[in-house]
């Protein structure tokens, strides 16, 4: 998950020396149709029907070395770009995140610790530990490679972002399904140039979990043994998981496959993938749909995965986008040129990815509720 900070321009006093050498930067790579001073901050109208995705991304680099950036927006049906001087980027102190990366492989080693207790009881494993580092080497992975994806991504687009923040959650206590965290984030300390780097972090997260909980699961499978049904309920079944389990696993009649930490690795990865890629508010999702959609059609799809959380009962998770949802989306610095049509291809797979980590039967429970079926 990566959250975004909410930028706005400053106030600041300009020289007319100031405003002259900006305009020169500008017009070097566009248009310009009109300029002046506005509320105290360098603003030019653009001529129309010229190309912005490169000509901006090369006014960003020149406007840094003069500490400033850009934005650019449609107002009006007139395309305005307005200078301001670059936001100060405060300094991380990682000891934060090595503090709850600790913490949150302690709490890991726990869950793993009790999810094993069954195995040993049964002789299927030697002692808990072997599964307690099992299932934290497989779920710190892939959470950890989610977040990376996210934070190399953001590098190579020339955002600043902070290293992942592990947080550490419950173990499976008491009749409560914790996993030992709540996954972990990285945060934005400035924006997107545009809207391909907007969607290429909000995607890249998700596609590396995605790829890693397929081999953290199909090699759980593979260690899962099958055991007598006891009767109790089981865990609901994301379709790729229910796919590659049909492909390992032949179960008898009156039998159930008992998931080794490996598996259940891999399910919390799916999970944690299909809800990142929810198109809503500050999530994974939610940057993609920003980028290919606007800021309106993302606050519908926000308000309609609110209510199919609530279907397929995480109330948790619908609390927290809801919650995240009264935070304004401030988008890329340019937010005229248009998404690529190479990422627009992705994004079929990318819903692909969605639909498969997902619990199908709520799907359609979802959509026959919305259309009264």
């Amino acid at each position: 998950m990566t959250s975004t900070p909410n930028q706005s321009p400053a106030t600041p006093v300009f020289q007319q020396a100031d405003f002259e050498n900006i305009t020169r930067v500008v017009t070097e790579q566009f248009q310009v149709e009109e300029s002046m001073m506005e509320l105290g901050l360098p603003t030019y109208y653009l001529k129309e029907h010229q190309e912005t995705k490169q000509h901006f991304l090369k006014l960003l680099k020149n406007l840094d070395s003069m500490n400033l950036i850009a934005f650019l927006r449609r107002t009006n049906g007139r395309i305005l770009l307005k200078v301001v001087p670059k936001p100060p980027v405060r300094k991380s102190d990682i000891r934060w995140n090595w503090v709850l990366l600790f913490a949150t492989i302690g709490t890991t080693l726990l869950t793993g610790y009790i999810l094993s207790l069954d195995f040993v009881n049964r002789g299927l494993m030697p002692n808990p530990y072997i599964g307690a580092a099992a299932f934290t080497i497989a779920i710190m992975t892939i959470l950890g490679a989610h977040e990376m994806g996210h934070k190399l991504t953001a590098n190579r687009s020339g955002i600043e972002a902070t290293p992942p923040y592990f947080i550490p959650g419950p173990p499976p206590i008491s009749g409560f399904l914790g996993i030992g965290t709540f996954g972990a984030v990285i945060m934005q300390k400035s924006l997107a140039p545009n809207k391909d780097a907007l969607f290429d972090v909000g995607s890249s997260g998700p596609i590396v979990g995605f790829v890693l909980a397929l081999v953290a699961t199909a090699v759980g499978l593979y260690l899962s043994p099958i055991v007598p049904t006891t009767g109790e309920v089981g865990l609901p079944v994301p379709l790729i998981f229910e796919l590659i389990g049909a492909f390992f696993i032949s179960i008898p009649a009156n039998h159930d496959v008992l998931l080794h930490p490996i598996a259940f690795a891999g399910w919390v990865g799916m999970i944690v993938t299909m809800l990142n890629l929810l198109p809503a508010a500050m999530l994974d999702g939610g940057h993609i749909a920003r980028s290919i959609l606007g800021d309106k059609a993302r606050l519908i799809l926000t308000g309609l995965s609110i209510l199919m959380l609530i279907v397929a009962g995480f109330w948790p998770m619908a609390i927290l986008v809801l919650f995240m949802s009264t935070y304004r989306h401030p988008g890329p610095l340019d937010d005229v040129s248009p998404l690529s049509s190479r990422k627009k291809l992705y994004a079929v797979g990318l819903v692909v990815v969605f639909v498969l980590c997902s619990y199908f039967q709520y799907f359609f429970y979802f959509l026959m509720q919305v259309f009264g079926l």
